[in-house]
């Protein structure tokens, strides 16, 4: 019965956590949108081209952690993967093939987690605990 317990929790958890993840996601998507451009913005040529390159320079780092949480959860390592997860949710702007593989492993990962704290794994209940305090807005 106890285990019972702690898996209709940790389900609880992780629906809320993939909650405020979505919900998060979306609203620093909608507040980042871009202002209009001015009306003398046609005179300048160069301005153009330094905000596109912008973009591709963030970019990079999504990538880099998403393939860390990537690996550490190959390696079973889940406090690293939560927090190259956390880091990738903190990125101002992800392109959509970034979104959609940073939702993919956040689901996997906390897939992950229930069965690991199933099994008793220590590691995954400190993991757990970060991502449900993240999730609750307690950092």
């Amino acid at each position: 019965m106890n285990i019972t317990k702690l898996s209709a929790s940790l389900q609880f958890g992780c629906i809320l956590a993939i909650t405020a993840l979505f919900t998060g996601c979306k609203k620093q998507a909608e507040s980042q949108a871009p202002p209009p451009p001015a009306p003398d913005a046609a005179a300048q040529p160069a301005a153009p081209a330094q905000p596109a390159a912008a973009p591709a320079v963030q970019n990079v780092a999504p990538d880099a952690k998403l393939t860390e949480a990537q690996t550490a959860m190959k390696a079973h390592d889940y406090e690293k993967a939560v927090d190259a997860l956390l880091a990738v949710q903190r990125q101002r702007q992800l392109s959509e093939q970034q979104a959609a593989l940073y939702q993919s492993q956040m689901r996997t990962l906390q897939r992950d987690l229930a069965g690991a704290l199933a099994r008793g794994d220590p590691a995954a209940k400190a993991a757990a605990d970060k991502l449900r305090a993240s999730a609750s807005g307690a950092h």
